[in-house]
């Protein structure tokens, strides 16, 4: 009874805010100009019944009012949604000849505002039902990983809580990687019996799957997964390149009066120290190339460590895991505040323009670490390396070395656009909490 309030909660939310939509677009419209060629009044656009039904019933047909899709794979949903069903409203109007009756920028911004509202609103109302105890399904996790534990029992948004003692679940959540294949298998065909829902989590996790096509072959009953990898697409990486010299012009206005002021902070406090700080990285195919980034630490540097690491000797194990300086007395003052927002990095935004890196991508690696990456390097150098990218939305300081290595080969085998638009957002929120930076 519960899931059914929530599912008629949620689709309640959805007309509210496609009303909202079309009511921001309509302002917006009026707002702008003075001509009145509407002949269809406000009450018309609001009673425009297919501007409902349909987004409603593709978001149906997608899964959103049926499975506990993530807030950034339901989003992308929603944004697929929303743009097929701006296209199919405006055929209908032309076909229907009603075009010349509405206004198309009340109708495309209504829908501009439905793909940001809409992932908002379903953010604020999940939360909420969850606190109310309506959005809320017992789930019990087969496995021994805490990390995915934690996401699938501490995400609002899943709504999946553990059951008491004496309670049966109906969802079951089953890691193929804690099992050998005869005891999944067992557990598999015990639990579908009984469960509703079993979720399966395959034990390769090397590759995003939502990609990929999956079919069978119907005389084996064997299922086949076709999987690309897309930074090997060479249309792809013309469109990456694109989009990052795209995204960096945009922004680059935004960043000049940020990173004039850096420079002055650092000059006034370190009036002999340079404000740029340049080092050998690695880039695509292993070419070194020099990455730019704010000055953050004293001059005499290497002495400063030097002394310190005598005595500090554990200074040396952290480093050996995480290839940093847990304290690091080289920094100064205004690098401590540089590193943990990691505005220390927007000069990089000029290897971008040089051709050197990407906007998102994964870290670009030092010369000496070529061989401590390993069988990965070939993965790591096929592209180029990046300002921003997973693994600094991924916990970033909490990430040894080896595990970022997974993360950055995990991003080039999986790429897609939304995701570095996700990465991007990420960033963003990370540096303004200042999350992990340092």
């Amino acid at each position: 009874m519960k899931e059914f309030i929530s599912k008629l909660v949620f689709i309640i939310f959805d007309i509210i805010t496609i009303f909202l939509s079309i009511s921001l677009a309509y302002i917006v419209r009026e707002s702008i100009t003075t001509s009145n060629i509407h002949i269809f009044s406000f009450n018309e656009y609001i009673l425009f019944y297919p501007i409902y039904i349909i987004p409603i019933a593709l978001i149906l047909y997608e899964g959103g009012y049926t499975y506990r899709y993530d807030f950034w794979h339901e989003s992308r949903i929603i944004f697929k949604v929303i743009i097929f069903s701006a296209i199919l409203i405006f055929a209908y109007l032309s076909m229907t000849k009603s075009m010349e009756h509405y206004s198309r920028l009340v109708i495309g911004l209504s829908f501009f505002f439905m793909a940001f509202l809409i992932p908002l609103s379903k953010n604020i109302s999940k939360k909420i039902l969850h606190k109310l105890g309506l959005w809320q399904k017992k789930a019990k996790v087969y496995g021994d990983d805490p990390f995915l534990t934690e996401e699938i029992y501490g995400n609002p948004y899943l709504g999946y809580v553990k059951p008491g003692p004496n309670e049966e679940p109906s969802t079951v959540f089953i890691n193929s990687k804690s099992s050998d294949l005869k005891t999944l298998k067992n557990i598999i065909s015990s639990q579908i019996k009984n469960k509703h829902e079993v979720i399966f989590i395959p034990l390769m996790d090397d590759y995003d799957l939502t990609h990929s096509h999956i079919y069978d072959l119907a005389n084996t009953r064997t299922n086949l997964i076709v999987f690309q990898n897309r930074l090997k697409s060479r249309s792809r990486i013309v469109f990456k390149n694109v989009s990052d010299f795209t995204l960096s012009l945009i922004i680059f206005p935004f960043l000049i009066p940020v990173m004039l002021y850096i420079a002055y902070k650092i000059k006034r406090d370190n009036p002999d120290e340079k404000i740029l700080f340049k080092q050998k990285r690695m880039g695509k195919n292993g070419k070194p190339f020099s990455c730019y980034k704010f000055q953050t630490m004293y001059e005499n540097s290497d002495e400063m460590l030097q002394e310190y690491l005598k005595k500090h000797p554990e200074e040396v194990d952290y480093y050996d895991t995480y290839h940093k300086y847990k304290n690091d007395p080289r920094i100064t003052k205004v690098g401590h505040f540089l590193r943990r927002t990691s505005l220390d990095e927007l000069p990089q935004i000029f290897n971008v323009f040089r051709g050197d890196m990407s906007f998102i991508g994964p870290r670009p690696y030092m010369l000496n670490e070529k061989e401590k990456i390993g069988e990965n390097i070939e993965t790591i150098l096929s592209v180029r390396p990046g300002i921003t990218g997973l693994w600094q939305v991924s916990g970033r300081s909490d990430v040894d070395f080896y595990s970022r290595i997974e993360l950055d080969v995990w991003y080039i085998r999986n790429w897609n656009l939304w995701m570095d638009l996700v990465i991007l957002i990420k960033t963003i929120k990370t540096v303004l909490l200042k999350d992990g930076a340092q």
